[in-house]
C-alpha cells in the first residue's frame, strides 16, 4: 500500500525570507479530492547520492536524479453512485499482491483535520487458475466479493498524518482480512474457506525542512527552490494466510512464495509542500539505516516548473492560525507587499459566495484581521483573496 499523502511558494529572490519558517501542511493547504491526479516521473540515483542532511534550514538539490520510463499519473476517482464505503471522498484502483497471488480492489478514503484517512476496500469476485504452482488442471484461488474496513468502526485509519511540521511523529497501527476459497487436488483441499490477514504499521515523522529542488523537463536548470518538509517513514507489514481458521501449512504456502506470519519494511524520505497532495520527490531505501537511496521520484505537476510565485505580492506569503478556531484573529504575513498601497482581502466559501469583504492595513509587512470580523465564517473551508493593485494572491483556510 503505497502512501503517496496549486499554490507555489518558491522563488529565489525570497529564499532569505523563506529559509526563517517552516510550513506547516494542514487540512486546508493538502488539495486531495476526487479528481485530483497525483504526477511522478521514477528516476534513478547517480553514484554517491546519499540520504538527504536532516535538521533545520536545509537546501535540499536533486536536480541530478536521471528519469527513467515515461511520466504518469495517479487520479482519484469518484465515489460510485452506489455501494462503496460511507463517507469517502474518492476512490482508487489498486492491486493487492502477496507472494504469488494478487487480486485487484478498489481503495476508499478521504480528507479530515487528522490527516489523509484509509476508509477500507471493496473487492470484486476474482478466480485465479494456480495450475502453475500447483499442477493441477482445475486448482484454483477464489478471493470472495467483500467490502473491507480499515481499523475500528467507521472512522479509518490515519494514511498520511495533519496537520504535519517540525516535530510531529506519528504511528498508526491496523489490521484487516480477506476472504476467498482455495482448492488444491493434491492437497485435498476442495473450495476451502481461507483468509489473508495483513497487518501494518505505519511511522512518519518530520526530519527537517527547508527547500528541495528537482529536475524540470527542458529545463536545464531544474525548479526553483522550493519550502518543504521532510518526512521519513516506514511501512511494516506483516502477512498470515488461514485455512478454515488455521494456520495455513507451510508446505502450501512455499508455492505461492509466502511464509506464514513474514514480515516487510518499506523505507523511504518524501518531501512535502504545501498546496500539493503529493510529494515533490521521494527516495527509497533498502535498510533502517536510510543510507544510500536506491530509487526515487519527483513530482512533475505543472505548479513546479515556475521558479517565481505569481506575483511578488504572493511570494512566501502565508496566513495564521490555519485552521482557525472561533474567537481568534487572522494573521497575514505579507513579505512581498508594497508599502502604501491599499490592502483588500476577500473571503468565499466553498460555493464561491463572497462572505466577507474588508480592507487592511499593512504594517511591517504584515496585516490582520480581527477576532470580531472571523466570527462570521461558519465551520468549514473558505478561499482567501489578498489583491494588492494589480497584485493578487490566493490560499485555502479551515475554520474550525
Amino acid at each position: 500500500m503505497k502512501k503517496h499523502l496549486p499554490f507555489l511558494f518558491s522563488s529565489l529572490l525570497a529564499l532569505p525570507a523563506l529559509a526563517q519558517t517552516p510550513i506547516t501542511l494542514t487540512q486546508a493547504n493538502f488539495p486531495a479530492a476526487a479528481g485530483t491526479q497525483e504526477q511522478y516521473r521514477d528516476a534513478t540515483a547517480p553514484n554517491g547520492l546519499t540520504s538527504p542532511t536532516t535538521g533545520a534550514n536545509q537546501a535540499w538539490d536533486y536536480r541530478t536524479l536521471t528519469a527513467t520510463g515515461a511520466p504518469y499519473s495517479l487520479v482519484y476517482l469518484p465515489v460510485p453512485a452506489s455501494g462503496g464505503i460511507a463517507g469517502a471522498q474518492w476512490t482508487r484502483a489498486r492491486q493487492a499482491v502477496i507472494g504469488s497471488l494478487a487480486y485487484n480492489y478498489t481503495a476508499y478514503l478521504s480528507l479530515a483535520a487528522t490527516g489523509r484517512l484509509g476508509l477500507g476496500r471493496t473487492v470484486i469476485r476474482q478466480p485465479r487458475s494456480i495450475q502453475a504452482f500447483t499442477g493441477g488442471a482445475n486448482d484454483s484461488v477464489v478471493i470472495n466479493a467483500q467490502t473491507v474496513r480499515y481499523g475500528t468502526g467507521t472512522a479509518g485509519i490515519v494514511d498520511f498524518p495533519l496537520p504535519l511540521t517540525v516535530g510531529s511523529r506519528n504511528q498508526t497501527f491496523f489490521r484487516f482480512g480477506v476472504t476467498g476459497t482455495l482448492t488444491v487436488a493434491a492437497a485435498s483441499l476442495n473450495r476451502v474457506p481461507f483468509r489473508i490477514v495483513q497487518r501494518y504499521t505505519y511511522v512518519d515523522s518530520v526530519a527537517g525542512w527547508g527547500t528541495v529542488r528537482i529536475p524540470v523537463a527542458g529545463r536545464s536548470t531544474g525548479s526553483g527552490p522550493l519550502p518543504a518538509l521532510l518526512v521519513r517513514s516506514r511501512i511494516i507489514r506483516q502477512d498470515s494466510v488461514y485455512l478454515n481458521g488455521a494456520p495455513a501449512p507451510a508446505m502450501l504456502l512455499a508455492a505461492f512464495g509466502i511464509t506464514q506470519g513474514a514480515a516487510s519494511v518499506n523505507y523511504y524520505d518524501a518531501f512535502w509542500r504545501t498546496g500539493s497532495a503529493q510529494p515533490l520527490a521521494e527516495l527509497f531505501y533498502d535498510n533502517r539505516q536510510y543510507g544510500t537511496p536506491t530509487f526515487a521520484d519527483y513530482s512533475t505537476e505543472s505548479t513546479v516548473l515556475a521558479t517565481r510565485a505569481s506575483s511578488p505580492l504572493a511570494e512566501s506569503w502565508h496566513a495564521w492560525p490555519n485552521p482557525l478556531a472561533a474567537g481568534q484573529a487572522l494573521q497575514l504575513a505579507l513579505p512581498g507587499a508594497l508599502p502604501g498601497l491599499p490592502l483588500q482581502l476577500t473571503i468565499q466559501d466553498v460555493l464561491g459566495r463572497t462572505v466577507l469583504t474588508q480592507s487592511l492595513p499593512l504594517t511591517g509587512g504584515a496585516a490582520t484581521l480581527s477576532a470580531a470580523a472571523t466570527e462570521a465564517l461558519q465551520p468549514g473551508l473558505y478561499l482567501l483573496t489578498l489583491r494588492q493593485g494589480a497584485q493578487q494572491a490566493t490560499n485555502r483556510l479551515l475554520r474550525e
